[in-house]
């Protein structure tokens, strides 16, 4: 079932499945039963997503493309209409297109996210119709978390979020001290089983990876074992900001998880297990 809301200037439309109706105040919307034809459907329906463009038809086309997938999608035609969204409830994943002329671009709409504590860990897929390196250079050190050129396969969009999203929930997921440990001396059995290193042995995808100082930070912090509330107290940062060079890193190295992340860390030798 699909829900079109239009708000003021039709600035935006949200695309609504009725199970998880938070972010819609109650009396604006009407229930309707799910029926989830798959898992990842039913793990879609407890997803947010806001969708930036500002032609009409792109919103309409993928907005209506993603909520077919599961997604509750709400879709705005500019950056300000979508903050001004955005400031009733944080979104789980927000897709945007970079060239929005006569208002605030993607990137711009990207450095404001990226700016506010609350949205600063949200994911951020940008959409562009250009694909000049420069392009992709400009997003990245504006900290987004994937970028896709125009046009693309609905279906790689789709894995696109899927896969931002995942990593987003692996990188919040709680693991207890015990586990942590556990997983470090794995590590480091696999390693001496290994002769020392896992690179061209399948362990690793990504070598040539460049982290940031406060990443790298980060990651020896991980490697000790430390939860993400503790890695923050020690880097003076905010437990979101932890979170966020965390999915970062995700993106960089190809990794799905903080065991994941470690072994990554270890078998390239960027950290060193005592």
């Amino acid at each position: 079932m699909l829900i079109l809301r239009c708000c003021c200037c039709c600035c935006f439309i949200t695309f609504f499945l009725p199970v998880s109706n938070s972010f819609l105040p109650q009396t604006q919307t009407l229930s309707f039963p799910l029926q989830a034809s798959s898992t990842n459907e039913a793990w879609r329906s407890t997803k947010w997503l806001v969708l930036v463009d500002d032609e009409a038809s792109i919103r309409q086309a993928v907005g209506r493309l993603l909520h077919e997938k599961g997604y509750q999608v709400t879709a705005c035609a500019s950056g300000e209409s979508a903050l001004q969204r955005m400031g009733e409830q944080v979104p789980d994943v927000i897709v945007s297109d970079v060239r929005m002329p006569g208002g605030m671009d993607g990137l711009e709409l990207l450095q404001k996210i990226r700016q506010d504590e609350r949205l600063v860990t949200v994911p951020v897929i940008l959409l562009t119709a250009k694909g000049q390196t420069q392009d992709r250079i400009a997003g990245y050190e504006a900290a987004c978390d994937a970028y896709l050129t125009k046009p693309f396969d609905p279906d790689e969009l789709v894995s696109l979020v899927d896969a931002v999203l995942q990593r987003q929930d692996d990188a919040a997921t709680t693991v207890s001290l015990e586990e942590l440990q556990k997983d470090l001396l794995e590590i480091k059995q696999l390693l001496l089983e290994r002769g020392g290193g896992g690179v061209g042995n399948g362990w690793v995808q990504a070598t040539q990876v460049f982290l940031a100082p406060d990443e790298r930070q980060v990651l020896e912090y991980l490697c000790q074992g430390l939860k993400n509330k503790e890695i923050a107290e020690r880097v003076f940062l905010s437990t979101r900001r932890v979170e966020q060079l965390m999915t970062s890193m995700f993106r960089k190295t190809q990794t799905k998880n903080r065991t994941e992340l470690v072994r990554w860390a270890v078998s390239t030798g960027t950290v060193q297990l005592p």
